[in-house]
């Protein structure tokens, strides 16, 4: 902006006027005057002129929105009426255990569809229903793609009773156990199957104590690699076993922790010393400070 300023003192009663001269790059044309007379000013611009190219903007805005509006609404009948968009395939990542065409039968859209007639919501809440599928998304890959992503529950436990069921560690009941899982899991007793369903959640702190208490002992050198079933016999007292029968822990729910770090501490001795008996070996660990060792066939022991 190229700014002129002019000044002239008047000798009649002293007075001062300053005249300034403003002309912009974008309107050389226009000319904005300021004269201050005796401290009082007086602007003359092209205000009018600024007002009236704002409001035709703003129209031309509002009619721009509105077509906008008009061609999205166009597009979307088009995309939902068109072939192009017809779903061709249902896109399944994530699983593991479970089958990719069992989880499809939960989508519930048949091919030939169109992808944005597709409830996804609905969708995502049929796949999320499975027993094993812990988290599960929904989304479109256009043209003729839909895509799940499942997040499978692991089984973390088998609870015996009146039926055997498989539970992850949220206490999750899976289903039953009818072929052989990966691996050996810890099988929890004393607890009441019979009414439990596929999808229920045991909530019975007791097994939430009892797979800690397997998580903590399962790596000692005196049951590594074996199977272990876990009692709860009441009074905060757990019975952990191996399943080869040799080997059986006394715990209580109480700073299982510390009993975890004595055991270790005195199971490289009871291995090298060989101190199983023909009945097996039992570790009582409920008292501080010490671990009772004594023959699974005999009353009594000796204090390590």
């Amino acid at each position: 902006m190229r700014r002129l300023s002019f000044k002239w003192r008047g000798k009649a009663k002293s007075r001062e006027v300053f005249l300034n001269l403003a002309q912009t790059a974008e309107y050389p044309g226009v000319v904005r005057k300021s004269v201050r007379r005796d401290g009082r000013k007086s602007v003359r611009r092209n205000d009018e002129k600024r007002a009236g190219a704002n409001w035709l903007w703003a129209a031309i805005g509002f009619l721009v929105f509105v077509e906008v509006l008009l061609l999205g609404g166009h597009a979307v009948r088009w995309a939902k009426s068109s072939s192009h968009f017809e779903l061709s395939e249902v896109v399944v990542t994530g699983h593991r255990t479970l089958r990719a065409g069992d989880i499809r039968k939960l989508v519930g859209v048949e091919p030939g569809t169109n992808l944005f007639d597709a409830d996804l919501a609905a969708v995502r809440e049929r796949v999320a229903s499975h027993p094993w599928i812990k988290r599960a998304s929904v989304r479109m890959r256009p043209p003729h793609f839909l895509q799940v992503d499942i997040l499978e529950r692991k089984p973390a436990a088998l609870i015996m009773g009146a039926e055997t069921l498989v539970v992850d560690e949220d206490g999750a009941v899976l289903g039953k156990s009818v072929t052989p899982l990966a691996g050996c899991l810890p099988m929890v007793e004393g607890f009441e199957s019979r009414r439990l369903r596929p999808g229920d959640v045991v909530r019975d702190p007791r097994l939430a104590r009892s797979m800690e208490a397997v998580f903590l002992f399962q790596d000692s050198p005196v049951i590594r690699g074996e199977c272990i079933s876990v009692q709860n016999t009441g009074s905060g007292q757990l019975r952990l076993r191996a399943s080869g029968g040799k080997v059986e822990l006394m715990v209580s729910e109480e700073r299982m922790e510390r009993q975890a770090g004595r055991l270790r501490a005195v199971a490289d001795d009871v291995l090298r010393k060989k101190k199983f008996g023909a009945g097996g070996l039992q570790l009582d660990l409920r008292f501080p400070g010490r671990v009772i060792v004594r023959p699974l066939a005999k009353d009594g022991g000796t204090i390590g």
